[in-house]
């Protein structure tokens, strides 16, 4: 009997050691990759919006990246064993054996996440620097709104110029509106493409804006007829290539002079609701009502107490500052935000060093 407990006994701790070699890493992967995904997207939302409020009250913004999030795991197993014998009552000659056995596990995560302070000259500029036509007329031909990406990122099309802020609020020309609301429709029927073409500077290419007259339906042709007048192009030119300035040099151009990363939050930031009382004491300029004319791109609402259900909220200056998830504008506002920081970030980096990571 005492032979065949002993015998179970090293069994189990036979057992016990084999298990201790499983992996661990493609577990932690399914735990942690969503989480860590989650938590970027939710501070890098986090952010955007403050630097937003922060440019509302003329306040300094900053960018902090997070360059790299690496996870260390430590993982072990104790095990202690024990054979105690006990001698029965006199009138026996009975020997009982008592085995125990002790086991735990542990696992220790020691995550490393790097913060980069974006402050450097290289950043600065990209931030400052109107974003080349060519990168913002390439998310129109991969897609995305003509009349979404235009209103946000263009501050004007041969002299007719988006709404936005120099000083004061300045209202949009009438004309662009409709320039950019025929340029949607005639991206998604086909008639108006682009083509990227070797230029004159060989580190930069030509983008060339095509204009099909070829079976195109009479309502969109008398529209497209419209847009030509309204930007002065020359109605024999069906080709024109894109530039950037105020106004076009020659007939087969169009100009189109667009914005900065800072100049885009900045015109967003008239959309924050700053508290009365913020704007009775002059930490925030008062810029009247907003123009109905425009569905507002961004609408960020403002209290004293913390909202529950968010797209993004942050606190400043006491108050809490949100965007409500149901406010569909907003959200893809933030999304081409995403895009258009990445277009205008033209540093080159380093490779970073290969890390290898003890799983188990």
């Amino acid at each position: 009997m005492a032979q065949r407990r002993l015998y179970g006994l090293l069994v189990t701790l036979v057992l016990l050691a084999a298990g201790g070699c499983q992996h661990i890493g493609p577990g932690t992967i399914l735990d942690d990759r969503i989480p860590y995904n989650d938590a970027i997207v939710t501070s890098w939302k986090q952010q955007t919006l403050l630097n937003i409020v922060r440019l509302r009250y003329l306040d300094v913004p900053e960018f902090v990246d997070v360059p790299s999030v690496v996870s260390g795991y430590e993982h072990g197993y104790t095990t202690s064993a024990g054979i105690a014998a006990s001698i029965a009552p006199s009138n026996s000659l009975a020997t009982l054996w008592q085995p125990n056995l002790l086991w735990s596990r542990g696992m220790v995560d020691r995550p490393t996440i790097s913060y980069t302070p974006q402050t450097g000259s290289e950043f600065t500029r990209n931030l400052t620097n109107p974003i080349p036509p060519v990168a913002i007329l390439n998310l129109i031909e991969s897609g995305n709104p003509a009349d979404v990406v235009m209103a946000l990122a263009v501050e004007s099309i041969n002299g007719v110029r988006n709404r936005g802020f120099s000083g004061q609020m300045q209202e949009a020309d009438p004309e662009f509106r409709q320039v950019i609301q025929t340029m949607k429709r005639a991206q998604a029927s086909g008639h108006v493409s682009l083509r990227v073409v070797p230029g004159g500077d060989p580190r930069n290419s030509d983008v060339v804006l095509g204009i099909r007259d070829e079976s195109i339906p009479a309502e969109l042709a008398s529209e497209l007829d419209q847009m030509r007048t309204l930007l002065r192009l020359d109605p024999e030119v069906r080709e024109f290539r894109i530039v950037f300035g105020m106004l076009p040099k020659e007939k087969d151009e169009i100009a189109f002079r667009t914005r900065s990363v800072l100049r885009i939050l900045s015109y967003l930031a008239f959309n924050v609701q700053v508290p009365e009382s913020h704007l009775a004491d002059g930490r925030a300029v008062d810029v009247g009502a907003a123009s109905l004319e425009f569905e507002p791109q961004l609408t960020v609402f403002s209290g004293c107490d913390k909202p529950q259900d968010v797209y993004a909220a942050v606190h400043y200056q006491g108050y809490w500052f949100w965007i409500d998830p149901r406010d569909l504008p907003s959200k893809r506002t933030f999304v081409y935000l995403k895009f258009l920081l990445a277009l205008a970030d033209t540093q080159q980096r380093e490779a970073a060093p290969a890390l290898t990571i003890r799983a188990n």
